[in-house]
């Protein structure tokens, strides 16, 4: 027993051999590093020859053996909580165990006797003491380690800071010099802007300027050439006939647009030719019922009127122009027509004719008084007070037409004269009527100004044109016509009183001199021989009664035709 007991001191026990489990009162889980350390099986470590020793001395005492290893059971059945720094502890001895243990046979050996042991003992302290020493150096190493790799994140999360601050800054620098350099050139860009602005008004003011000087200047030689149209009109001359034959020329050029325009497509569209001679049917009548009564005149402007404004409002927009002027001219013609048949038989029928058409004027269809002036002109040019000049390589046929005699017959000086003389009774009642009469028969609308309606009216169906004529028919060529004689007999018939009342003394002063040069002298009329002398001398003598009626009693109410009151 004792020397069993001193091999037990000399020799390390087994618990402090084997690796103490923990006795702490937590358990936890452990970690990552050391779930993957292979745990220990302490039946496969080699054993050194005291430790068979022991085994042999053991069974020699089972009792107490047995003994001690209840105990040391029972202690190691107590630990049965573990405690994370006893974990740690318990794996560090572990750790430094397993390289003494391997060695351990090997040594035993050796240490056979008691100084052998004791050496062992120290050699293991020196390892254990290298061991930790090992340990420290590989914590210190692996804390640099880790305070390096710490302290390189930082310095790169700081480097990526400084370099985000920095980029930031130049990105924020490049964002000021673009937008100042935006501001700029929308600074330049506006102050361009504004310069092409000033210039363009500039340019825009100087234009209107340049416009209204313009304008000015066109007024004032308008105004002047008014003024000397106005002057050569009441002076007479030669200066008259060029203005005469500009509107010759245009009337002709009416004409020719509804000859070659207008009459050729209704002429090519059926749906159209029958509208229009629908609309004929409907004017025709109502022409020749016409009478000098106020009733009949308004019933008849009424219902004229009505056709006018369907064939205005087409539903085909196409249609509206060329039905529209197709039915004017029809009703031009029809006028004129009734003017050459029973005008010339009874003056006074003249001016319930011209107060229909003038109150259709009135009505809103001023395009009746242009076509109704163009087909005058066709068919009596001296209207104008005007002569047409005979065109070069032009043969008597086509000038005798021009002149308004009839082309499709051979008509006597007298049958022509008369209806010449029917037309212009017709102008010359348009001229003299007054509009407030019309006005009151044409069925103008309340909202309607009698001053706006005028506007219809052309110029050359005016009031005004009775001087213009009267002085162009007492100046050559007009005044050494044949017919001129009788036409001036219709004048002072139709409208000599209306001249006489509008002119005064400039009148009297121009029928003076009519009667004294022109009748009495034999200036007015052809100065040789040629046509129908008896009918000349007639009309001259027709004249001649009338201006000294006139002469004498100041007044021409004995010859003025019946019809100048409505009835």
């Amino acid at each position: 027993m004792p020397a069993r007991a001193a091999r037990a001191e000399r020799a390390p026990r087994m618990d402090a051999l084997a690796p103490r489990k923990p006795t702490g009162r937590y358990v936890y889980e452990s970690s990552e590093d050391e779930s993957d350390t292979d745990p220990v099986n302490w039946r496969d470590v080699p054993r050194p020859k005291w430790w068979a020793d022991l085994a042999s001395d053991e069974d020699e005492d089972d009792d107490t053996d047995e003994d001690e290893h209840a105990a040391d059971l029972s202690a190691v059945r107590l630990a049965n909580e573990l405690d994370p720094w006893e974990a740690w502890e318990a794996e560090s001895r572990r750790r430094a165990w397993r390289p003494i243990l391997h060695q351990g046979p090997v040594r035993v050996r050796h240490a056979s006797t008691p100084r052998a042991a004791d050496h062992s003992v120290q050699e293991v302290s020196e390892l254990l003491s290298h061991f930790q020493l090992q340990q420290k150096e590989a914590e210190r190493i692996e804390r640099e380690s880790f305070d390096q790799r710490n302290a390189s994140l930082w310095e790169g999360i700081e480097q990526a800071i400084r370099d985000a601050e920095k980029r930031a800054a130049h990105e924020a620098e490049q964002l000021a010099h673009a937008r100042k350099r935006q501001e700029q050139a929308e600074a330049e860009a506006k102050r361009a802007r504004e310069a092409e602005l000033a210039r363009i008004e500039r340019e825009k003011r100087a234009a209107e300027e340049e416009k209204a000087r313009a304008a000015a200047k066109e007024k004032e030689l308008a105004e002047l050439a008014q003024k000397e149209g106005v002057y050569n009109t009441m002076r007479g001359g030669e200066r008259i006939w060029p203005i005469a034959a500009k509107e010759y020329a245009h009337w002709q050029a009416e004409m020719r647009t509804i000859k070659e325009e207008i009459l050729p497509a209704v002429a090519a569209n059926p749906a159209w030719r029958k509208q229009c001679f629908a609309a004929k049917r409907a004017i025709t009548p109502k022409i020749g019922q016409l009478t000098n009564s106020r009733a009949e005149i308004a019933r008849i402007t009424n219902a004229i009127a009505t056709v006018l404004q369907e064939a205005k409002d087409a539903p085909d927009t196409q249609a509206q122009r060329f039905l529209y002027y197709w039915t004017l001219n029809h009703l031009a013609k029809g006028l004129i027509r009734q003017a050459e048949q029973e005008v010339a038989a009874r003056q006074e029928t003249a001016y319930p004719l011209a107060r229909t058409a003038l109150g259709l004027m009135l009505r809103g269809h001023g395009e009746l008084g242009h076509v109704l002036m163009a087909r005058l002109v066709k068919k009596c040019p001296y209207i104008l007070g005007y002569v047409p000049e005979r065109p070069a390589n032009t043969d008597e046929h086509t000038y005798r037409k021009m002149l308004g005699f009839r082309p499709d017959m051979e008509e006597s000086t007298h049958m022509y004269v008369s209806r010449m003389a029917g037309i212009a009774a017709l102008y010359f009642a348009c001229l003299q009527t007054a509009l407030p009469s019309v006005a009151q028969c044409s069925g103008l609308l309340p909202s309607v100004t009698l001053a706006d309606a005028a506007q219809a009216v052309p110029d050359v169906l005016r009031p005004a044109r009775l001087w213009t004529w009267q002085v162009r028919c007492t100046t050559p060529p007009v005044a050494r016509q044949s017919l001129v004689p009788s036409l001036w007999c219709t004048f002072l018939e139709v409208a000599g009183i209306a001249a006489q009342e509008r002119y005064g003394r400039q009148v009297h002063k121009l029928w003076a001199l009519l009667l004294e040069e022109g009748v009495r002298r034999k200036q007015l009329g052809p100065t040789e021989a040629q046509g129908d002398q008896e009918a000349l001398q007639a009309a001259r003598v027709r004249l001649q009664l009338l201006l000294e009626s006139w002469q004498k009693t100041h007044s021409l109410a004995e010859h003025a035709s019946a019809g100048r009151e409505m009835e």
